[in-house]
């Protein structure tokens, strides 16, 4: 280990790096007593990718070298700083092991950081283990959990390990029943959903008040076939909180679009509108879905042209998924290939879209444009037959028997064929 007076100062590093990004456009706010600890913890918040990689580095040379950090020992502070920076799970076992090493890991604040770390990868089971051999827990460390099981989408061990808080006297609040309200809803469990509403009115309190709470109760009662009740609590909400916010606007856009009332989807949009609040792309999304099998092609390609012009918000792959097949239903092809190749989109679409607007052109023996749509969607998939056997279809039917040969033998030369239709016959049914 070299002498305190020649190790590089962590605290000078990271104190450096912060006025180095806090001059840029996306500028980065040094905290207000710059000790190691705020800044470290000042990086890990860092956007800068750069920036977030600097507090491990940082967090180990002062752990060999706390003199030159001139922050003394490494307290939990730093090490959920850390942690919080870590963009993985495997860059956080070695804080881990080290948390372990030196007795931090009984600090409920690291082991619930640390949980968090494993729940946000996917490694569920780490998290919990991490629960169960903590001798201190809390509500905080135990809705990390809980957020690793729903984040892994584990509903039946999600409602088990909820649970354990009434077991385990642990606090209980809105981010708690949120995840479990969610897990009724996805194993439409419509008795355990109920009970946790009515669990979450006597011991959260404010139900109405909490937004995402809602939301998840809306799209719970949906999922169980009670849109009736969906919206009776929608109503709850507007009447109590004002319902301002978009996220319980979409959860009710989404209950009605589950059921397939697609009327009263484009209604919902078109009051929230009214009502002044902003659609974000989720919105957008339900309500152009609505508009596709509804076939209100007026409708949706205003919703579709408003989502730039008038919110500012740029249209993923799936908004023009749902503008083209819209278009391909009603027919219009041309138009569908015009909002397609926008420049705009950037050659995201997807091959079931262009396949869409292949079976189109079909339909309407619209060669060129079937045409063109087969080639985009060649180049995503030269391997898909089904690509060529509805190319093969469009020329048949317009009579192009030439350009069906010249087709099979561009898929001889491939090594593609049609797959042989079969029957499965099981024995003793």
């Amino acid at each position: 280990m070299p002498p305190p007076w020649l190790a590089p100062n962590p605290a000078a590093v990271l104190h450096a790096a912060l006025l180095s990004s806090s001059s840029s456009a996306s500028a980065c706010r040094l905290p207000p007593l710059l000790s190691f600890n705020s800044l470290l913890a000042a990086a890990a918040a860092s956007r800068h990718p750069r920036l977030r990689a600097l507090a491990l580095p940082a967090l180990a040379l002062a752990h060999r070298c706390p003199d030159a950090a001139g922050c003394g020992p490494l307290d939990s502070y730093a090490l959920c700083s850390a942690i919080r920076a870590s963009a993985s799970a495997s860059a956080a076992e070695p804080l881990h092991a080290f948390a372990a090493k030196s007795g931090w890991l009984g600090s409920v604040f690291v082991a619930c950081a640390l949980a968090a770390s494993y729940g946000g990868s996917g490694r569920f089971l780490d998290a919990r283990r991490l629960f169960d051999e903590s001798s201190t827990k809390n509500g905080v460390f135990g809705n990390a959990v809980l957020a690793a099981y729903v984040g892994a989408a584990k509903w039946a061990p999600a409602l088990e390990f909820a649970r354990r808080f009434w077991e385990l006297r642990l606090p209980v609040d809105g981010y708690t029943m949120t995840a479990v309200v969610r897990a009724c809803g996805e194993v439409a469990n419509t008795d355990l959903g109920v009970q946790a509403h009515g669990h979450a009115i006597r011991r959260v309190g404010g139900v109405e008040a909490d937004v995402f709470l809602v939301s998840a109760l809306v799209d719970m009662y949906a999922k169980c076939g009670l849109v009736s009740h969906a919206e009776q609590l929608f109503g709850l909400a507007q009447q109590n909180a004002g319902g301002g916010d978009v996220v319980l606007w979409t959860a009710m856009l989404n209950a009605y679009a589950r059921h397939g009332q697609c009327k009263e989807v484009i209604q919902m949009y078109d009051h929230m509108v009214a009502s002044g609040v902003r659609p974000d792309e989720l919105a957008m999304l339900a309500v152009l879905s609505a508009c596709q099998h509804a076939g209100e092609v007026v409708k949706g390609l205003e919703y579709f042209e408003s989502m730039h012009a008038d919110y500012g918000l740029a249209p993923t792959p799936e908004h023009y998924g749902c503008v083209v097949n819209m278009l391909c239903r009603a027919g219009e092809v041309t138009k569908a290939w015009e909002i397609s190749t926008r420049d705009v989109c950037g050659g995201e679409i997807g091959v079931s879209t262009w396949g869409a607007l292949l079976s189109a052109s079909r339909e309407c023996g619209n060669v060129e444009v079937g045409r063109m749509a087969a080639q985009k969607a060649i180049e995503l998939e030269p391997s898909n037959v089904g690509i060529y056997i509805e190319l093969s279809n469009l020329y048949a039917r317009a009579g192009l028997w030439d350009e069906i040969d010249q087709l099979r033998e561009v898929m001889k030369e491939k090594g593609l064929e049609k797959d042989v239709g079969f029957t499965w016959v099981e024995h003793g049914s």
